[in-house]
């Protein structure tokens, strides 16, 4: 988007100078009245006024233009979302999107798998180191375009550190949560450490505010890509509500330079009304030999 700014003349408010064109005798009248007794030379023709009078009233001009307050409102540009390409499989590595068009329909409405975009004519922005960018899905067949996914957030590793681990699991155990991931797929270098953070609920006595900064504690840190957190410190976790009841776990790796990104993973919770007021997660039994499914768990990478 691009801003216009208009320029316009005003004259100040007041008496207006003189027409050049008045008669000498009703010009010589004005200057009297508007400046009293003066000494400035009179005109030399009809049309033009003193040197003296002129400067004075382009000064008088100039002055209140300068000084006049003049309020711009600041217009809040909104995201337009961007085209990372239209892809044939569940899975991609973006590394790239494509700058819009003048023409450009960020919410493809009416497209179709008939009548796809066609990219061969656009210029490519490349994803800048250490940049937060936010991304969503949507399925296309010949009927249209499905709904749009929930926003996840991800952030751009900087050179030299490693990227934020993936494909994390998450599964209820007897001694607490498990949880599992994969390396960086891009490590730059050995990776040395990963870092395990949980949410935790806030411990003074104002109640949360919606969109307050929430507070990290650290429950693993280790060379494993792998842990359990224990259950006393599950019953100490906040239970997000800005969708579903859950968890919030955050996962960083490290190398030789130091922590990377940390991929943001909320645990999905069944939780019902506690006494004060508050979310309690219900604890269900497992059966000693029954398989433990992991629990669905939404990647927000940051």
């Amino acid at each position: 988007m691009q801003g216009a700014e208009s320029e316009g003349a005003f004259q100040p408010e007041g008496e207006q100078p003189p027409d050049p064109d008045l008669d000498p005798k009703l010009l010589e009248h004005f200057k009297q009245e508007s400046e009293g007794p003066s000494d400035l030379p009179e005109a030399s023709s009809k049309n033009e006024l003193p040197d003296d009078l002129a400067t004075l009233a382009n000064a008088a001009l100039t002055c209140d233009q300068a000084t006049g307050d003049i309020k711009v409102d600041e217009v809040k540009k909104e995201p337009v979302w961007c085209d990372v390409g239209v892809i044939k499989a569940n899975s991609c590595f973006v590394s790239s999107y494509y700058e819009p068009s003048f023409s450009h329909d960020q919410d493809h409405e009416f497209i179709t798998a008939d009548s796809l975009p066609d990219y061969a004519n656009s210029f490519k922005i490349e994803l800048e180191p250490g940049t937060a960018y936010k991304f969503r899905v949507a399925a296309i067949n010949s009927c249209g375009r499905g709904p749009w996914s929930e926003v996840s957030a991800f952030k751009t590793s900087l050179p030299g550190y490693p990227g934020a681990p993936s494909s994390i699991k998450i599964s209820k155990s007897a001694d607490g949560a498990h949880l599992s991931w994969e390396p960086p797929s891009n490590p730059a270098g050995t990776i040395i450490e990963y870092s395990v953070c949980l949410a935790v609920r806030n411990t003074s006595q104002q109640p949360e505010q919606k969109g307050h900064q929430l507070a990290f504690v650290r429950v693993y840190s280790g060379p494993q890509n792998q842990t359990v957190v224990p259950n006393h410190s599950l019953a100490a976790a906040h239970i997000d509500t800005t969708s579903k009841p859950a968890i919030i776990f955050r996962i960083a790796a490290k190398n030789e330079k130091g922590f990377g990104p940390a991929t943001q993973v909320r645990w999905l919770q069944d939780v019902v009304a506690s006494p004060s007021g508050g979310l309690k997660p219900i604890v269900k039994k497992e059966h000693p030999t029954s398989n433990i499914p992991t629990k669905r768990v939404k990647l927000e990478d940051i």
